[in-house]
């Protein structure tokens, strides 16, 4: 049976319905997923960790404008001096000791390139695995909503087939009562065959009622995952009652090839680094620097003269207390939990590749078995109207017979449901899903 629409439009005016097959649905939230759209923007944010950590690589360009009025004796010696304004006259041991109100402005422009950071070396290494884990992080993401759609639209169709499925099975009761009162009128038959009729068809609708909550439920969650308003009619144009079935597996691809196992190899990997870089703290580091100045007294800019510096700098912090010592017993309890978390995923993959691969075969035998249960439910139900008709069975047994087939049938939609939903998880196990 095609089961599309979930939502009807109810007044003039409403939105359009939106038809949706499996494969649309999924695009569309990869595309506008709010969860998904977050995972991505984190991952862009840890992108930008080697570029900030390439100042350890790379030179950098500082400038800066002072501007200073002192009658602090040293400063206006050094500002006239800078200035090439200084004169005979300053010399005088009173101008020295207590000089008049003084004013420089002075520009520059400062270039630093390092030569040998090996902290920021390894830290700028450590970056890049650190973005890279979080990137295929958010792969795993993507691969998570994928399978969260794909469950989340068979459980629509499900509820959506239930209820019809249910609508059958009420009105074949209503059917088997109206027949009943048509045999009570011949006298053929009491009026508690009818009786008994409408009670069944009673439950069966309390039954849809309860089945038609839950597939607007089901049909508010597959909303959300698309990011879509709550007023959207939806219409889902992949039945479930026809949907093909995958009756075998792809090998195994192991846990190598899910992104959440890969980002936390690039975790350890991250980790290692920064053992190292924990060493090269308590080594030297050397740059080399170079800074052009102007000075100036009237205004920024103005006329004065200039001075430039070049230089070599060494750095080394051989003892800052036991800093050094903890950094390191830090770095490599740090490696050695990241090691253990991608050993411990590493299992867990494989154990979840398992199940879901015993679990997709399961439910293919299900189907199988809820096929045959519908073809024999169909048969019998024949067969009991006929010894109704004939007087040789009671009511009791046409309904019993009507109620088994919609059973079946309602069997054999949640076996099919769970072979596509278990497939789905199979290849999710697999990191089919994390492009």
């Amino acid at each position: 049976m095609f089961i599309a629409m979930l939502l009807f439009q109810t007044a003039a005016g409403a939105p359009d319905t939106l038809a949706l097959s499996l494969a649309q649905a999924r695009a569309r939230a990869r595309a506008d997923n709010p969860a998904l759209r977050a995972e991505w923007a984190d991952a862009r944010a840890a992108a930008q960790g080697p570029r900030e950590a390439s100042r350890a690589l790379l030179p950098t360009v500082s400038a800066g404008l002072d501007a200073v009025r002192t009658t602090d004796p040293v400063a206006v010696f050094g500002m006239k001096l800078r200035q090439a304004d200084l004169a005979a006259g300053d010399l005088a041991l009173d101008a020295l000791n207590r000089p008049a109100a003084y004013q420089d402005f002075t520009a520059r422009l400062t270039v630093e390139q390092p030569l040998l950071n090996l902290e920021g070396l390894y830290g700028h290494a450590a970056a890049g695995r650190a973005a890279d884990a979080r990137a295929a992080a958010a792969r795993r993401a993507a691969g998570a909503t994928d399978l969260a759609v794909i469950r989340a639209y068979w459980d629509a169709q499900l509820a959506a087939e239930r209820v019809a499925a249910l609508d059958t099975g009420s009105a074949a009761a209503r059917a088997q009562a109206q027949r009943a009162e048509a045999l009570h009128g011949q006298g053929q038959v009491s009026g508690l065959d009818a009786r008994l009729a409408r009670l069944r068809a009673a439950g069966l609708e309390a039954r849809r009622l309860g089945a038609m909550a839950e597939a607007e439920n089901a049909s508010a969650a597959l909303r959300a995952l698309l990011a879509l308003p709550d007023s959207t009619p939806l219409a889902l144009t992949d039945a479930l009652s026809n949907a093909p079935l995958d009756d075998t597996l792809p090998a195994a691809a192991g846990a190598a090839a899910r992104a959440d196992v890969q980002a936390l190899r690039l975790g350890e990997r991250a980790a290692a680094l920064g053992i190292r870089r924990a060493w090269a703290q308590n080594l030297p580091s050397i740059a080399a620097y170079g800074t052009l100045a102007g000075h100036s007294r009237p205004a920024p800019f103005g006329a004065g003269s200039d001075d430039w510096t070049i230089g070599v700098a060494l750095v080394w912090r051989p003892f800052a207390g036991l800093a050094g010592v903890g950094a390191i017993a830090r770095a490599r309890a740090e490696r050695d939990a990241a090691a253990a978390r991608r050993e411990a995923a590493e299992r867990a993959a494989g154990i979840e590749i398992g199940r879901a691969a015993r679990l997709h075969g399961a439910a293919l035998r299900a189907v199988a078995v809820a096929t045959e249960a519908l073809r024999e439910a169909t048969e019998a139900l024949a067969q009991a109207e006929l010894r109704y008709r004939t007087g040789a069975a009671p009511i009791t047994e046409v309904l019993d017979v009507q109620a088994a087939l919609t059973n079946a049938r309602l069997d054999l939609l949640a076996a099919r449901h769970d072979v596509l939903v278990l497939r789905g998880a199979y290849d999710f196990a697999n990191g089919v899903f994390d492009q």
